[in-house]
Order: C-alpha cells, then sequence, then structure tokens
C-alpha cells in the first residue's frame, strides 16, 4: 500500500484518518510543515507519489518538493493553494487538488461574528468588564436593521452572507465577474457603485493577479466615510498600506481582519526571520499588520474563520476523497494538471 504524507497535522486530522482509514494509501502524519521539518525524517519517504499540506503552510519550497522525486500530487487541505507555485507544478508534472466547498456556513457566520463585534463592541464591553474598567459612552454601536451589506463575491460563502444579512433586515448590493441569475436584482454594475453605497463591505473572491489589492487607497476615497471592511478571504485583496491610511483619517470605521497580506509573521512561531529583510514590502507590511492591532476598531484573528470541527471535517473527508480519487486514476477537484 502506498504512503500519503499529510504535512501540519493536528488531533483532529489524527482522529479522522483513525476512524476513516482508506484502502487504497497509508497515511503518514507530521506536526510540522514540509518546509521545517528535517530532511533526515523524510528520507525514507522520499519516493513517495502524494502529500497533503494545509492552508497554514506558508509558501512551499520548491526546494523541498525537488526532494521527492516521483511526487505525482498534491492536496491542499483548504479551498485557497496560492501557497502552491503551480508553475513549477506544472513544470513537473504535479497535479494539484483543494478542497472547493467546505465551510460556506462556517466562514459567513465568522464574518458576521466579526461584523457585530465591530458595530456593538462586544469584545471591548467584555474587555471593560473583567479589567474593572467600564466606560459605557465609548461602547455606543448602531444597528445593522437598514444598513447596507456591499457583498464582493457571491460564491457559496457570499452566498451565505447574503443569507444572513437578509435575516437582520439589511439591504444588499453585490458584485461579481460571474453573475448568479437567482441573485440578479443585487447585483450592481461596477465596483465602485457598490463602494459608494455600502455601509459594511465584505470579501469573498480568491486572490488572484486581477484581485491583487482590490481594495486600494483610491477604493477607499470611493467609499462612504467610516465604511466597515470585513475579509475573511485572502489578506492580499486589501493594501495594507492604504487601509492603515483609511483608518487614521477615519475614512474606514472599523475592519475584521481574519487574513492580513504577508501574514506569515504573525501566524507562523516558526518563520525564518532572516527571510525578513529579503522582502521590503514584506518587511513593511509585517510592521503595519503590528500597527493595525492597535486599532481599538480593528479586529484581527489568524485564518481561523473556516475553524469548527464540522469544516474540518468537511476538509479532510474530502482530502481524503481526493486520493482515492488520484489513486484509481480519475483525480478530482483539480486546480492545476
Amino acid at each position: 500500500m502506498k504512503k500519503v504524507l499529510f504535512f501540519n497535522g493536528d488531533n483532529i486530522l489524527l482522529d479522522y484518518l483513525h476512524t476513516h482509514p482508506s484502502p487504497h494509501f497509508e497515511p503518514v502524519v507530521f506536526k510540522e510543515s514540509l518546509n521545517h521539518i528535517p530532511l533526515s525524517l523524510l528520507e525514507e519517504y522520499k519516493d513517495i507519489e502524494a502529500l497533503s499540506i494545509f492552508v497554514h503552510s506558508e509558501s512551499l519550497s520548491t526546494e523541498r518538493l525537488d526532494y521527492f522525486k516521483n511526487l505525482k500530487i498534491i492536496a491542499t487541505r483548504s479551498t485557497g493553494f496560492n501557497h502552491i507555485d503551480l508553475k513549477y507544478c506544472k513544470k513537473r508534472n504535479i497535479s494539484v487538488v483543494n478542497v472547493p466547498r467546505y465551510g460556506e456556513s462556517t466562514v459567513a457566520e465568522f464574518a458576521f461574528g466579526m461584523l457585530l463585534n465591530l458595530t456593538r463592541h462586544i469584545i471591548q464591553g467584555r474587555n471593560g468588564m473583567a479589567h474593572n474598567h467600564v466606560d459605557i459612552p465609548s461602547y455606543m454601536g448602531f444597528d445593522l436593521m437598514g444598513k447596507t451589506l456591499g457583498v464582493v463575491g457571491t460564491g457559496s460563502i457570499g452566498q451565505h452572507m447574503i443569507q444572513i444579512a437578509k435575516g437582520f433586515q439589511m439591504n444588499v448590493v453585490a458584485f461579481d465577474l460571474y453573475p448568479k441569475k437567482e441573485l440578479k436584482d443585487l447585483y450592481v454594475k461596477t465596483l465602485d457603485e457598490l463602494y459608494k453605497k455600502s455601509d459594511i463591505i465584505s470579501l469573498h473572491v480568491p486572490s488572484t493577479k486581477e484581485n491583487y489589492h482590490l481594495l486600494d487607497e483610491k477604493a477607499f476615497k470611493k467609499m462612504k466615510k467610516g465604511v466597515i471592511i470585513i475579509n475573511t478571504a485572502r489578506g492580499d485583496l486589501i493594501d495594507t498600506q492604504a487601509l492603515y491610511g483609511a483608518l487614521k483619517t477615519d475614512q474606514v470605521g472599523g475592519a475584521g481582519l481574519d487574513v492580513l497580506e504577508n501574514e506569515d509573521f504573525l501566524i507562523h512561531d516558526d518563520i525564518e526571520t532572516s527571510n525578513l529583510f529579503k522582502d521590503k514590502d514584506f518587511l513593511l507590511d509585517s510592521a503595519l499588520n503590528l500597527k493595525l492591532l492597535q486599532f481599538k476598531n480593528v479586529i484581527a484573528t489568524p485564518h481561523i474563520a473556516f475553524n469548527s470541527i464540522d469544516a474540518v471535517n468537511r476538509i479532510n473527508q474530502t482530502t481524503c476523497e481526493n486520493m482515492v480519487a488520484f489513486f484509481e486514476g480519475s483525480p478530482q477537484n483539480l486546480v492545476s494538471k
């Protein structure tokens, strides 16, 4: 039976693999990321054909992947795959598969939780009680009923966000390059129109070359004064420097950020500090991310919107199914062939 290496494993993954054994492959789980595990521990597995990584993996080192000469498939336990060099994989004829759907409601619920905390200052109120320093006037918020939510990206997560917003009796406008017929009454023709109309803007689009810095200085200037920004998608959708400036001038009234541009420094304990000085943008974004955390009207979390037990088990299930399909000769959920 062929072995599959799982990196960034945790107890939930171990439990799932133990209770759902596969007749097609034998899993080998490492808690570390592939980039940081000693090669001496991988010696006996250098001929493997399949490995799996997690969304929290920093960008995969192509030098590490070169170690596996027979590698044929990389299964990411995530929807996003911008941490994998697809050009490299294409050159080596390595298939890349993902988990296209697992947390539609999970991520949308988290995004709305961030929004409620920003508009009603729940975290500040709790901290005030805990530290015996209650300042009720500073906890003044505003109702969501009647406000306009702008949803950028109406895939499965964006659609759940819309459903929740309607439950709060909010007005909704949306923008998507590939509109859904069932949502035709919600779409605006341009992003600029969405910016102008929205009291809150929530991002639900992938990280692509076209979406890079979707919200930049020009975009923020087109928005309502005091707009609330929610991002549970990808950090590079927002220009960090522009967001910092917009928060300082109160053009942006608050931000809920489960993802940050160049977030590795804050999220990963094992990141090589020497890397900080190789990329000026990485260094600047890392510094500005720390400054963002100091704003009272910013909630930043470590890329955990997906992190419910239900969603994680769906991720593990689909990943194993992806592996089985590969070994049976019919790969599924391909993002790169």
